[in-house]
């Protein structure tokens, strides 16, 4: 027998995580987004290694430029026992160290989640990537 596909309460306690998100990121609550992964977890960021465990993962965010302005919108989500995904498009703005000009990007973004003992679900990858061609 196939595992069951999520519940609604599932549904919602994995919405939220689309939810707050951008707000999280313009706040640069590193701890808040961090504390979102599995201690294994792994993050897959465009252009550079992976990013492997909760701890690695909260170093690597500080290092993330100022963000002027960060929208997320979920596209689908889905999943079946204790494993989901959500799948979004991101747009972001930032200003590099040292940059003379703002940049600009959007694109796309996989998150896969895993149910916890508690019942509660926590990031174990996630990976996105520009739809800009690339050099721009």
């Amino acid at each position: 027998m196939p595992p069951e596909g999520l519940s609604n309460e599932d549904r919602v306690a994995l919405r939220l995580f689309a939810e707050k998100d951008a707000s999280i990121v313009l706040a640069r609550n590193w701890d808040a987004l961090a504390a979102q992964y599995t201690d294994d977890a792994v993050r897959m960021p465009p252009n550079e290694p992976s990013v492997q465990g909760r701890a690695a993962i909260r170093r690597w965010l500080d290092q993330f430029p100022p963000i002027n302005s960060f929208t997320f919108e979920l596209a689908d989500l889905e999943g079946n026992g204790d494993i989901a995904f959500l799948r979004g498009k991101f747009t972001i703005t930032f200003t590099p160290p040292g940059a003379m000009a703002t940049l600009s990007d959007s694109g796309k973004i996989l998150v896969v989640f895993r149910k916890q003992p508690d019942g509660s679900w926590l990031r174990v990858v996630d990976a996105w990537n520009s739809d800009l061609p690339p050099g721009k």
